[in-house]
């Protein structure tokens, strides 16, 4: 039976998530580290109120069965200056790690994730493409139980569908769950990167303000906890 070990927990902020023109390109900067970061945002306290990832308050390093414990809080990012109907694509990537012939290593991926209003999210599996020091690319195929599934909340392809919603529940107050393991491929070196698309929805024009960003902000908040077992 294969023993489980804590292997990453990749949360939102300034210093590791990487944008990118779309998601794609956001998966490729953060697997080689390389590009720009997100900013930093407020939370929303205004009614209604942005939900908040956040580890007990216990859950720290001097926890002996707290095996991310010193990983900080999830931070609010976004790409300012916020606007109307805007989508930006962010990704992190796990550290490389090495499989080896003849030992199979399995990874199970639990992700919890908030975006204000809309998101894309996917996680995938980057490979070494040459010696020491080779850039990553994303590996073809995916393995199973990640393929090509892409994770959406809203309508993260149409930001208008914002003008048609004036009353709570809004899509931003709920929090999105996904678990799913895979198998990685024998022989190579490897990341595991996920990445989002959010959107911000149009506003209808009797709540706009200049800037729109008072009454229309944007942000996304992520949690991404990995096991693996050999």
């Amino acid at each position: 039976m294969a023993t489980s070990f804590p292997f990453s927990r990749l949360v939102s902020n300034t210093a590791t998530v990487f944008l990118g023109a779309d998601r794609a390109q956001a998966a490729l900067n953060a697997a080689n580290f390389t590009g720009d970061n997100p900013d930093p945002v407020s939370r929303r306290v205004d009614p209604p109120t942005w939900p908040s990832l956040q580890k007990f308050d216990n859950d720290d390093s001097t926890q002996s069965f707290s095996p991310f414990g010193g990983v900080p809080n999830p931070d609010y990012i976004w790409d300012l200056p916020t606007s109307d109907g805007q989508t930006t694509a962010f990704a992190v990537s796990t550290g490389s790690f090495l499989t080896l012939p003849a030992t199979t290593s399995i990874f199970t991926v639990s992700l919890v994730a908030f975006a204000d209003n809309a998101m894309e999210a996917k996680i995938e599996l980057f490979e070494r493409t040459g010696g020491v020091g080779s850039p990553f690319a994303k590996a073809f195929p995916q393995p199973e139980g990640l393929d090509e599934f892409l994770l959406i909340a809203g309508k993260p392809n149409n930001p208008a569908v914002g003008l048609t919603i004036d009353s709570p529940p809004f899509t931003f107050q709920d929090i999105r769950m996904y678990s799913t393991h895979f198998t990685a491929p024998e022989i190579g070196v490897f990341k595991i990167v996920v990445s989002f698309k959010g959107t911000n929805y149009l506003i209808q024009p009797q709540y706009a303000s200049t800037p729109s960003s008072l009454n229309n902000p944007a942000g996304l908040q992520f949690m991404v906890d990995i096991y693996s077992a050999i």
